[in-house]
């Protein structure tokens, strides 16, 4: 079986967690790994070899970067790039054309949380029988309790081996009907997690989404011919959801009644519920020595660096990120992304990105910035290197703190140890290299000049394709 990951969305309801440009697959919400690591992982605890990721391309190197930290068979040629962003049906409609026909495909998305993998998988197993049968299988979640955020699926009588005909995709219910659903037994939440065969899909696309499938087959031919796809192409997709345009309208539809400990994490609540207590219900995402409490309860910490201590609060969410802080009613988190909404109109960075950033030869954090100056830790991953390039309105200065720095500067090359450093003048050109194969480059970045943004970069030689 080959495995799809869905990873191209942009979060905002876990703000200051998740930023437009390093969504919630992204986190390590639970544990120490990302919740795309931990999909992958979920179902290749060997090798990555059948697992395929789409995404846009401005993450696609966190993508290969995190999956080949855990999976490292994982493939650039598996990370398949949407030019632009069309929702889950063209998404997964072009994701097809690079299986073959009688493959059989799971659709995973990448930021859900699931408790029992063994059973995940077991359940996974008999949904491949079916799907090589002819039908496209999803995973019903058996409801615990009235969510009123999830769509439900409801199940016919009809019994196809562990699962069951579906009746009808019904979309988010109020309190009320999802308490009817609850109490009837034959409604499970919709997780979008669905297994086909690749020919089955498309027989369904066709039948049910002509102008999808008419769009795919032309992308297909353009794949075949080695032609390069174009957003203009892409954007021909309509913007529509998978279950909009196949699987509420096909009579294929298998639903397998699911009981994994499954969660979307959708918002702090949801992942309150899943996080471990301690003896005062606080959920706790930090060095517990770092927590300071007194008669404080219910409450869900996202700590970084600093102490963080309560007095006899209780019921709220507090996340403390190195450039951002939330502290939010529990009970009213569903109003994040109207905070995200009023940073973005007042063009604050934090809305979009971290005091870190991810790049192809590693990462970028932002120390202190000020009238201009900005100070940067630059990780530079072993054997990497930044690009060949130039600035036109700042000068640099790197000063070595762990590892050995390989710098080009204009057409001399200097090797750098820890508390060395070089100066860079502005229109010199220069480029930062790690040497080593075993250990991260750390070097300060001193930025001064009057302007300082990331688009006064001329790069002039690149191994990562951004010329």
């Amino acid at each position: 079986m080959k495995y799809l990951i869905l990873a191209g969305g942009s979060g905002t309801r876990l703000w200051p967690l998740s930023r437009k440009l390093f969504a919630k697959q992204f986190l390590n919400l639970t544990d120490n790994y990302s919740m795309l690591q931990n999909t992958a992982t979920r179902v290749s605890q060997k090798n990555g070899e059948d697992i395929f990721v789409i995404s846009n391309s401005e993450s696609k190197f966190i993508i290969k970067d995190q999956i080949a930290h855990v999976l490292p068979d994982f493939k650039m040629e598996q990370l398949i790039i949407e030019p632009s962003a069309r929702n889950t049906a063209p998404a997964i409609a072009f994701s097809a054309i690079h299986f073959k026909e009688d493959d059989i495909v799971a659709v995973l998305s990448s930021d859900h949380f699931i408790k029992d993998n063994e059973t995940f998988n077991k359940i996974l197993s008999s949904a491949k029988t079916i799907a090589e049968k002819g039908f496209i299988v999803t995973l019903g979640i058996i409801p615990d309790s009235p969510k009123t955020g999830y769509g439900y699926i409801k199940k016919s009588g009809e019994n196809i081996e562990d699962g069951f005909k579906v009746e009808r995709f019904v979309e988010k219910p109020n309190e009320q009907k999802a308490k009817e659903y609850l109490a009837d037994g034959n409604y499970f939440w919709n997780a979008g997690i669905f297994i086909f065969k690749v020919k089955t899909f498309f027989e369904e696309l066709k039948k049910h989404s002509p102008e999808i499938f008419e769009v795919t087959e032309r992308l297909r031919q353009k794949k075949s011919n080695s032609e390069r796809i174009t957003k203009e192409d892409f954007n021909k997709y309509q913007n529509i959801s998978i279950d909009y345009a196949v699987m509420e309208k096909s009579d294929t539809l298998v639903v397998i009644p699911s009981d994994f400990g499954w969660s979307d994490v959708g918002s702090f609540h949801s992942l309150f519920e899943i996080l471990p207590k301690d003896e005062d219900n606080n959920a706790l995402k930090m060095d517990e020595n770092d927590f300071v409490n007194i008669d404080s309860k219910n409450l869900l910490i996202y700590g970084s660096k600093r102490k963080i201590a309560t007095i006899n609060v209780n019921d709220l969410v507090i996340v403390d990120t190195p450039d951002a802080l939330l502290i939010s009613d529990s009970k009213r988190t569903e109003n994040v992304k109207e905070i995200v909404q009023k940073l973005q109109s007042m063009n604050a960075k934090e809305a979009e990105v971290h005091a870190t950033a991810y790049r192809p030869w590693g990462s970028y954090t932002v120390l202190d910035s000020g009238k201009n100056y900005q100070v940067k830790q630059l990780c530079i991953n072993p054997k990497q290197k930044i690009s060949l390039q130039y600035h036109k309105h700042r000068s640099e200065t790197w000063t070595v703190v762990e590892g050995v720095a390989e710098i080009q500067k204009g057409d001399e090359v200097f090797t750098l140890h820890p508390s060395e450093s070089i100066f860079i003048p502005a229109t010199t050109a220069h480029r930062l290299s790690n040497p080593l194969n075993y250990e991260v480059l750390k070097v300060i970045e001193v930025q001064t000049g009057r302007y300082l943004a990331e688009d006064d970069i001329i790069r002039m030689e690149d191994d990562y394709s951004r010329l």
